[in-house]
């Protein structure tokens, strides 16, 4: 009977319009007799199955950010398991950054947005536990940033140049009322990131920015140091305006290696 009434839907001009991932993705959720998992392989652990089969439908986009998953008691019954088998799984997939899930009696598995939070945190760890150094840190970041510039240069248009402008702006104002702009100073590599118009620029400089934010948090430079760095991102901005790469590249590398060498100054103290 269902299939029946499907069947008429589909024939509709609506479904029509629908794209095979939407319209399987229709199926799962208004029809039992239908199922968007596969079965579990015997031979390998369940819960990183039924993981990996979801990670496979939120990259895929059949599942998108947003959407709700099914409950635990649905997933243990359709994967024919125990509900702390995919608890399991669920943990995997919210420490992967790909769900969130939510208590209460609206909470739930909802997928996330992808963004840099495991990115972060991993840097962070990496650093926590002595396998990467600060040296290491700034070494990566500086030969991101040349690069970032060099597609910014070719990609940017005139609404990022705005927003650049307005970042440091912003910046110059507390700086004169005597406030720190972290902040700003931090998002002013975001947004030159966001200007290459490509997503894993910005999520790698926005992971390695919220590490460094981290360090500036605790160490707190002076006041000479922060007008330093307004400084450099006024330079950096004015090559960028004249579409200079080599002046914009040798700016950055100064300020990221006085960077490096305030960190390691306030480190001693």
């Amino acid at each position: 009977m269902l299939l029946t009434i499907f069947l008429r839907l589909f024939l509709t001009e609506a479904v029509f319009q629908l794209t095979k991932i939407e319209m399987y993705y229709i199926l799962h959720f208004t029809m039992s007799e239908f199922s968007l998992f596969k079965p579990l392989k015997t031979e390998q652990k369940i819960f990183q199955q039924i993981s990996d089969q979801i990670r496979q439908l939120i990259l895929s986009g059949v599942l998108k950010p947003g959407n709700k998953l099914p409950s635990e008691k649905e997933l243990s019954n359709q994967f024919n398991t125990g509900r702390m088998v995919v608890r399991e799984a669920l943990r995997t997939l919210e420490e992967s950054g790909l769900i969130c899930v939510k208590r209460g009696s609206l909470g739930g598995a909802f997928v996330k947005d992808l963004d840099s939070t495991v990115l972060t945190r991993s840097i962070s760890d990496l650093i926590n536990i002595g396998n990467v150094t600060l040296r290491e840190l700034i070494e990566a970041r500086l030969g991101i940033e040349k690069v970032i510039l060099d597609f910014a240069i070719m990609k940017m248009n005139d609404e990022d140049l705005d927003l650049l402008k307005k970042n440091i702006e912003d910046s110059e104002q507390k700086f004169l009322k005597g406030e720190r702009a972290t902040e700003e100073h931090i998002y002013f590599h975001i947004l030159l990131a966001k200007s290459t118009k490509n997503l894993l620029f910005e999520m790698m400089i926005e992971s390695i920015m919220n590490v460094t934010k981290s360090f500036l948090l605790s160490l707190k430079p002076d006041v000479n140091y922060i007008n330093n760095v307004l400084t450099y991102h006024k330079e950096i901005y004015r090559a960028l305006q004249e579409k200079n790469l080599l002046v914009a590249e040798q700016i950055m590398e100064r300020h990221i290696l006085d960077i490096n060498k305030e960190f390691k100054n306030l480190a001693k103290i």
